[in-house]
């Protein structure tokens, strides 16, 4: 008679637990479809309670069919973005184990038990990448580029002469991939950084995964509040809009995955230029972040930034936020021996509904630092 083998340990090595990590992320990303089913059921519930008269006035059917016939369209494509890394974390881990907070500010890893309970904040993220892939690759996102995107471009093209294709550019918190892939077709060599798995995922998916072809998804589908017509929620977006593919093979693009701080940690004098947007109030400690930039830029190298101050973790518990107003993160730049050569207020929306009748945007500060030339 043998004895019954254990359950293995909670996996604790750093290793494991990023292969967990994107578990969850794996995991969020299936979680779509049933998800969006379970909305719209409980939305069908809630309509159920109108009297027949009204429904049939109302035809809510239709709109209920249409809602239901874009939210399988984006998990038909989601189910194509999440299917090449499932190799690279196989059934046996996905599924043994799940990551949750553990109620102390930390992480802790339970049996796969629990695992069909995904975190709302995860299916969120879900949406908001879905947004953000019409943002920064579809047709409607071109009003938010022209705004976010286009002065930074603007003043890289003023500030740093391309000089023959080995001006080097970085861009923390690249998202999608989009303004670094706009910075490598100017001629620079351009490097993204992304943290999130979301993103990153989502970009490989657009700038590796399609082979020039476009993939349709419905970003508005489940936003049911301030909506003109079911015809604006369920509208398609076909993504990307510009090929990735049309970058020149000559040209020099490249994407790095983790945390900022962590992946650039050693590098001292290495880039002409860093490029953020909507990145800096992402920071626990913006000093960290400014002392970084500064390290790593090349003497007469230049910082290009452009977004709001929304710290993000301001309101977390258990969590270190400096939270700064722009003359104190001004005086911060300028401290760690920075000149500020340009400084302006600028209009920006972040992955707005064009057709909402609810919208938000943000008054940014743009500007362009740079640090002095190195004396002789």
């Amino acid at each position: 008679m043998h004895a019954e083998t254990p359950p293995p340990p909670p996996p604790d090595d750093d290793d494991i637990r990023e292969v967990q990590h994107f578990a969850t992320i794996l995991r969020a990303y299936d979680n779509y479809l049933p998800w969006a089913r379970r909305r719209l059921r409980r939305l069908a519930d809630d309509y159920a309670r109108l009297g027949a008269p009204h429904r049939a006035a109302l035809r809510l059917d239709e709109k209920l069919e249409a809602m239901h016939r874009a939210a399988e369209a984006n998990g038909a494509a989601i189910a194509r973005l999440v299917a090449p890394h499932r190799a690279h974390v196989g059934s046996d881990v996905l599924h043994m184990f799940v990551l949750a907070d553990d109620g102390r500010g930390g992480v802790r890893a339970t049996a796969a038990a629990g695992a069909a309970y995904v975190p709302e904040s995860d299916m969120e993220k879900v949406q908001s990448t879905l947004k953000q892939c019409v943002r920064e690759w579809g047709e409607e996102g071109e009003e938010e580029r022209r705004e976010a995107h286009t002065p930074l471009l603007t003043a890289l093209r003023e500030t740093v002469p391309v000089g023959g294709g080995e001006a080097r550019v970085l861009l923390p918190g690249a998202g999608l991939g989009r303004l670094a892939w706009e910075v490598a077709r100017l001629g620079y060599k351009a490097q993204g950084c992304e943290f999130s798995y979301f993103m990153l995922l989502a970009s490989n998916f657009i700038m590796n995964g399609l082979g020039g072809e476009r993939v349709v998804i419905h970003p508005w589908v489940l936003q049911t509040c301030n909506t003109r017509s079911i015809e604006d929620a369920v509208r398609p977006a076909e993504v990307p809009a510009v090929s990735p593919a049309e970058l020149e093979a000559t040209c020099n693009l490249s994407m790095c995955a983790g945390d900022f701080l962590e992946i650039y940690r050693d590098q001292r004098s290495r880039w002409e230029a860093i490029v953020t947007c909507f990145f800096i109030d992402t920071a626990h400690d913006v000093t960290r972040y400014i002392e970084r930039i500064a390290a790593m830029l090349v003497p007469g190298a230049v910082w290009i930034n452009i977004g709001p101050l929304l710290w993000h973790w301001s309101d977390m518990s258990n969590e270190v936020s400096v939270d700064l107003t722009w003359e104190e993160l001004r005086a911060l730049i300028v401290a760690f021996g920075f000149v500020i050569e340009q400084e302006e207020w600028r209009m920006c929306k972040y992955t707005r509904n064009p057709r909402s009748m609810y919208r938000m945007e943000y008054e940014c500060i743009f500007f362009v630092a740079r640090l002095p030339a190195a004396t002789q």
